[in-house]
C-alpha cells in the first residue's frame, strides 16, 4: 500500500515538473487590432479642405486689352537664386515691401491683383505674394502668362 502510494506521489510530481507556461496566441489579438483599423478607417469622415476658386478663361485668343487692377510680374528666377524678380506695377519689390504698398493701395485698384509669372516660377512664390494679396483684403485675384515666343 505504501508502494502504492509513493507511485502516485511520484507520477504527480512527474506531472506537476511536466506542465508548461501557459502561452498566448497573438494571431487573434493582431487580427482584431487590424479589423479596428479598419473599422475606424470606413467610418471615419473628412471634412474637405477649403481650395482656391479659380475661374479659368475660356478658350480662344488673349484679350488685348490692359487688366484692370493691380499687376504683379514674376521673371524666371536666376541660377543664383530661387526666388525670380518681382514688379509690382513697374517697380521692383521684394515680399517686405508689398505688403504695405498693397495696403496703401487706391481702392478702385486694389479690386484685383493680377499675378503674370513666367513658366520657371516656383509656386511657392506665387503662393507667398497670394498669402500677402490676401492679408492686404484684395479678395479677386488673377492669373496671367506671357505668350510663347
Amino acid at each position: 500500500m505504501q508502494q502504492l502510494g509513493e507511485a502516485k506521489l511520484s507520477l504527480m510530481a512527474t506531472r506537476i515538473r511536466e506542465r508548461k507556461a501557459p502561452t498566448l496566441s497573438m494571431a487573434p489579438m493582431i487580427d482584431c487590432v487590424f479589423l479596428l483599423l479598419i473599422f475606424f478607417m470606413v467610418s471615419t469622415t473628412f471634412t474637405p479642405m477649403p481650395g482656391i476658386r479659380v475661374q479659368l478663361p475660356p478658350p480662344g485668343e488673349p484679350s488685348k486689352e490692359k487688366p484692370k487692377g493691380l499687376v504683379v510680374k514674376i521673371d524666371n528666377p536666376t541660377t543664383s537664386g530661387k526666388d525670380g524678380t518681382m514688379l509690382l506695377d513697374g517697380q521692383v519689390v521684394q515680399f517686405g515691401d508689398m505688403y504695405p504698398y498693397l495696403l496703401n493701395a487706391p481702392p478702385e485698384r486694389k479690386t484685383m491683383l493680377i499675378i503674370q509669372s513666367q513658366r520657371q516660377v516656383l509656386h511657392e512664390q506665387i503662393v507667398k505674394v497670394m498669402d500677402i494679396a490676401k492679408d492686404a483684403g484684395i479678395d479677386k485675384i488673377g492669373f496671367a502668362i506671357t505668350a510663347r515666343d
